[in-house]
């Protein structure tokens, strides 16, 4: 292979994460959800979310739970299981696309792309984005995307949704 096929191959892998991340955007704005499906692996986002509340209402992480082959007391396990189900009704392509307009109503300038905060590999695969949507101010903890080089192409596997954004949603809904 020639120096210059392995260095564009590297810039496109390299540049892969902020071209998916740019697809999302523009498939927000856009509404469409076949870029959205092929950009984000659904199951592992609401995964990733549930743990996340999960942890919040039993106060252990799921790691943690599992390696200890402890169950959780009947109420939390009930608990977990309703958010669960909460989860998997609303994180979906189309509620992603009515939280981003709801978060950034349109002011006549179109869709405003988030800015990128920080970004880097924490493996060969993996790529982690932290972006301050326009809605945000400085002082707020970005959005947290995780992305996966897998079939080869990026796509994001998981999100942390700060605690600030969640509740501007709420308010805004």
């Amino acid at each position: 292979m020639s120096a210059i096929a392995l260095a564009m191959l590297a810039a496109c892998y390299v540049g892969g994460p902020f071209l998916t991340f740019w697809r999302i955007s523009r498939a927000l704005d856009a509404g469409d959800v076949a870029v959205l499906n092929s950009a984000i692996d659904w199951n592992a986002v609401r995964q990733g979310l549930k743990d996340d509340l999960a942890e919040g209402l039993i106060g252990v992480p799921r790691e943690t739970l599992l390696a200890s082959n402890a169950l959780p007391p009947f109420g939390a396990s009930f608990a977990t299981g309703i958010v669960a189900s909460e989860v998997d009704g609303a994180v979906t392509p189309e509620a992603l696309g009515h939280a981003a307009h709801v978060l950034d109503p349109p002011s006549g300038s179109g869709f405003e792309m988030p800015a990128i905060v920080g970004a880097g590999f924490h493996s060969l695969t993996g790529f982690d984005l932290r972006v301050r949507l326009p809605c945000q101010p400085d002082d707020e903890e970005p959005l947290h995307l995780r992305m996966a080089f897998r079939d080869g192409r990026w796509q994001v596997v998981r999100v942390w949704v700060p605690q600030d954004l969640m509740d501007l949603a709420a308010a805004r809904t």
